[in-house]
């Protein structure tokens, strides 16, 4: 471990208040045990916000979106492949042409009619007319649309884009009734979707939102639930607290260091599995800001100045991997999780880069969410850099106001985490690093050679090659610096079962869960 071990009280840093509404008691019903059908869950975050899947939504947003809303398709987690779901089978006709086949009689929400090729192509659409933030991602590789049928859409591509199942249909795959979203309006469908999913929005006010089981649903037998009621708590220990007391069922994102005491617990069960994400730094090199860190033995600096051993311990109690790059294990173009930064870092090397670059210090603003875990981590990682002579200046905001700054390129520097949304190194890299990429802060040519690249190369042994090179790229160029992959918990009342756990984080089917 490096000298931030001697130098500081990782604990002292990291410590804080207890919550003022720690005792607060939440508005969530109580129930008679025995004949429930109702279920209490208690997620981060703040106001639930939007929950239109073709409008950006915060994270406890796509959980309330993927439970309104089946998509075209579904990852197999366990193996790490996309099978068919809504869409039950697509073909390529030439390297350019993709048919895709929709489900029949999946019926919309409230009496909307029949799903159909026609809702799939008005949602595509109005992802590329409103320049959404799955554009860059999902639908630039797009060229024409066209119905064949009720039932099948016929898509061409500008360019081969062999990701398109995982990426267009997976991601982009939430689609919407052309007919309610028109009658409705967009601004108003944020709040009062209409779904084909297994639950249907009864209410939503703030931090609190009510689903009710949907009678038309396509899959007999589901759900097993007739009521989801969602609470927002912020704190991680209120929502641990609340659960002990009876007042939520199920809750997301405890706080590391709890868990092993909540698992010891006889009352409760816990789920734990290894995320598909990272914890990262992303600098902003559109070029719009003028910084030492626009020279990249600045940026390396940083990445060799990082503790991630300590960042794993301290803010996450071991529940997360350490990495250095972008591709985590079990996806193509993954050799090892530390390609390059030693795990403890190498204040020596850190210093020597910032001597060659001729910095001697400087301070930059980085903002961060409302995300308890990470506003602590990114104090610990200030405290590191503070010693090769960076201050980060911290700026706190909710959910909303980060992404606004984010996804504009309107910040310096920021630290936070991301769910990767596909089982494919293109969900790795391009969105990221790619200079179309909705995500991207990085305008480097052969960077944007390499990641189009490896959307357009069909052979498996040739596409795994052309990541290799993006990694070595990225961590010669630290556009992004990568801390860890980070496990996701859930705790919840030892009585439930039928709930599977997945690797992403904006993802928790309820479909299947019941009370015994």
């Amino acid at each position: 471990m490096n000298a931030i071990s001697a130098s500081l009280s990782r604990r002292g840093l990291l410590a804080g208040a207890a919550s003022a509404v720690a005792a607060s008691r939440l508005s969530t019903p109580a129930f008679a045990q025995g004949t429930r059908r109702d279920l209490r869950i208690g997620v981060f975050g703040g106001d639930f916000g939007n929950i239109s899947p073709v409008v950006r939504h915060d994270i406890q947003g796509g959980l309330i979106v993927n439970n309104v809303f089946d998509g075209l398709v579904r990852i197999d987690y366990q193996n790490r492949r996309i099978i068919p779901w809504l869409a039950e089978a697509w073909t390529q006709t030439d390297p350019l042409t993709w048919r895709v086949k929709i489900r029949e009689g999946v019926k919309w929400q409230r009496g909307y009619g029949e799903m159909t090729a026609q809702d799939v192509l008005y949602s595509f659409q109005y992802h590329i007319d409103t320049r959404s933030a799955w554009f860059g991602s999902s639908f630039s590789a797009l060229d024409t649309m066209r119905t064949d049928g009720t039932h099948v859409l016929e898509i061409k591509t500008k360019r081969p884009f062999g990701p398109l199942p995982a990426v267009t249909l997976g991601y982009g795959g939430n689609v919407v009734s052309e007919k309610a979203h028109k009658e409705i309006g967009p601004q108003a469908y944020q709040s009062r979707p209409i779904g084909q999913g297994p639950y249907l929005v009864e209410s939503v006010r703030g931090t609190e939102v009510v689903l009710s089981k949907n009678p038309d649903y396509w899959r007999p037998g589901l759900p097993k639930m007739d009521r989801l009621f969602y609470r927002a708590i912020p704190d991680s220990s209120v929502r641990l607290q609340a659960l002990q007391r009876r007042e939520l069922d199920f809750m997301t994102h405890p706080e590391p260091r709890e868990v092993a005491q909540a698992k010891r617990n006889t009352n409760f069960t816990s789920t734990t599995v290894v995320g598909w994400n990272w914890d990262y730094q992303q600098f902003n090199l559109t070029g719009t800001v003028n910084l030492p860190m626009m020279d990249k033995r600045v940026r390396q600096a940083i990445s060799y100045a990082i503790d991630r051993e300590a960042i794993v311990n301290e803010i996450y109690a071991g529940e997360a991997t350490i990495t250095d790059n972008q591709i985590p294990p079990g996806y193509m173009g993954h050799r090892q999780s530390l390609m390059r930064y030693p795990k403890n870092g190498d204040l020596n090397r850190a210093r020597q880069l910032m001597t060659q670059a001729g910095v001697r210090g400087y301070s930059v603003d980085v903002i961060t969410s409302d995300k308890d875990w990470l506003r602590k981590e990114l104090e610990l990682v200030a405290a590191m850099v503070s010693q090769i002579g960076i201050t980060y200046r911290i700026r706190n905001m909710d959910m909303g106001g980060f992404n606004n700054l984010w996804l504009n390129n309107r910040f310096e520097q920021h630290l936070e985490d991301i769910t990767l949304v596909a089982p494919d190194p293109d969900a790795t890299s391009w969105w990221f690093l790619n200079s179309g990429g909705s995500s991207s802060a990085l305008r480097n040519a052969e960077m944007d050679r390499l990641t189009d690249g490896g959307r357009e190369e069909t052979d498996p042994a040739k596409r795994e090659a052309i990541y290799h090179q993006v990694v070595d790229l990225t961590l010669e160029e630290c556009p992004l610096i990568y801390h860890c992959n980070v496990n996701f918990t859930q705790i919840f009342d030892r009585r439930l079962t039928g709930f599977t756990p997945t690797p992403q984080e904006y993802i928790e089917f309820m479909d299947q869960i019941a009370w015994t």
